[in-house]
């Protein structure tokens, strides 16, 4: 490596170039001496039935995503982006972008991602949850190893662009229920969840444990109760359900993604921008506190909801989002104003809110990217898609706002955020990752 080359990267970029042609796994530099094998269980109320990283309402991709996909560039340690599966950094010759793509790449289960690969990736979250936050980022033509943006000046924009979670790189052929990836872990999809193995092609290094073994909890304290009693290592949202397990740690790794609320057209006069964010801001935390969403909120006075009796639409497949409506139900109906609870297929629920045909629904919204304006381009897509482009193309100035003001020009309104949060055992270590838990750098100590 050149030392022009390593002066365009960042010190994990180069620590891990370094691992890679030694044969060590990248996340074992810099962190001292780790223990590898082992294996992690843990259960969650969540829809488990795929992994699909473009996918931008999937609670398994948001938490799950970085165990088994790779980005073209990823954030670093400073809060910047460093090359990932990408060669380097973005070149620029005359108007044109340019990124070469690593040579050698293979994913878990052995098929070849170079540029080609990338480029349909791109192409693929174009075409899902990415597309307005890829509004502004021309369709990359092919040479050889080569990815070329024309026309493309803005290098930040671009490696910021392809460093979203949402435009992770899959092969040729990708299908969420046979997931594939350049990650540390491969995975097979179980009818019951997710198992996530070393993989031994990982880009970055494969992952410091065996085995991470993922069951879909039926009920939000199923896996409290699994947890408390010792059949689980992690415990989601908490450290047990009557009691905390003896010599349990608490964690913390930041929001996921937001539980949102939309509101659609058969909600009448209620069906305006603003009006979700208010109707949201007007529930207690106290109300929400089991579902742990963030921190407490500024509480607006309201009569709860006055729009017309109507279904509270949410999709059947996450537990946690049905108990979550259930609640959000029962605090805001009113005599004449009730709402009930519907359970619908995931697919159902995301035709219904792309028409705008219903009255209130509940969903997840993974942001597209960092910080408040990654948000709001999540928000955006997810509730008003046709405003997103113009949004990208001309950003805000936002700052480091709070994402409940995000949402006071929208048809949907936060609840609040989705976290990596909840208990484990002393001997199990869950580093931070960009989003979440660094999967890859998870460790068990041994006994």
């Amino acid at each position: 490596m050149s030392a022009e080359a390593r002066g365009r990267l960042s010190r994990r970029a180069v620590l891990a170039a370094a691992a890679l042609a030694a044969g060590v796994p990248a996340r074992a530099w810099g962190r001292g001496r780790v223990q590898h094998g082992g294996r992690v269980a843990l259960r969650v109320p969540w829809a488990l039935a795929g992994l699909d990283p473009h996918d931008g309402a999937s609670f398994a991709a948001a938490l799950f995503g970085d165990a088994c996909f790779d980005t073209l560039y990823a954030r670093d340690d400073a809060g910047g982006f460093a090359p990932s599966l990408a060669e380097g950094d973005p070149e620029l010759v005359g108007a044109e972008a340019r990124v070469t793509v690593r040579a050698g790449l293979h994913t878990g289960r052995g098929r070849p991602l170079g540029a080609r690969e990338c480029a349909a990736s791109i192409a693929r979250a174009r075409a899902g949850h990415a597309r307005g936050w890829l509004a502004d980022i021309p369709a990359p033509r092919v040479d050889g190893a080569t990815l070329r943006f024309a026309p493309m000046k803005d290098l930040a924009r671009l490696t910021r662009a392809l460093g979203s979670p949402l435009v992770a790189m899959v092969p040729g052929g990708f299908s969420p229920a046979a997931p594939d990836g350049t990650g540390p872990f491969r995975v097979a999809v179980r009818p019951d969840g997710l198992t996530f193995t070393r993989n031994p092609n990982a880009a970055r290094g494969p992952a410091f444990l065996d085995e991470l073994h993922v069951t879909r909890a039926g009920e939000l304290k199923a896996s409290l109760r699994a947890f408390e009693s010792g059949a689980d290592d992690l415990g989601w949202l908490g450290l047990g359900l009557y009691e905390s397990r003896a010599g349990a740690r608490p964690f913390d790794l930041g929001a996921l993604a937001y539980a949102t609320l939309f509101v659609g057209r058969d909600a009448g006069s209620w069906d305006a921008p603003g009006t979700a964010q208010r109707i949201c801001d007007s529930i207690a935390p106290a109300r929400l506190a089991e579902f742990a969403l963030g921190a407490p909120w500024a509480v607006e006075p309201s009569d709860g909801w006055g729009g017309p009796s109507a279904p509270l639409l949410v999709r059947e497949d996450s537990p946690y989002l049905v108990e979550l409506a259930n609640t959000v139900a029962g605090v805001l109906s009113r005599p004449g104003h009730e709402l009930t609870v519907r359970p619908v297929p995931a697919e159902e629920l995301s035709q219904r809110r792309a028409s705008r045909l219903f009255a209130l629904a509940l969903d997840l919204v993974r942001p597209a990217g960092h910080g408040a304006f990654g948000a709001l381009v999540g928000l955006t897509q997810a509730a008003d898609p046709a405003r997103t482009a113009a949004l990208v193309t001309h950003p805000p100035r936002l700052g480091d706002v709070p994402v409940r003001t995000l949402t006071r020009t929208l048809r949907c309104g936060v609840l609040g955020e989705i976290r990596a949060q909840g208990g484990r055992v002393a001997e199990v270590t869950l580093p931070a990752g960009p989003v979440g838990v660094d999967w890859g750098g998870v460790a068990r100590a041994r006994r």
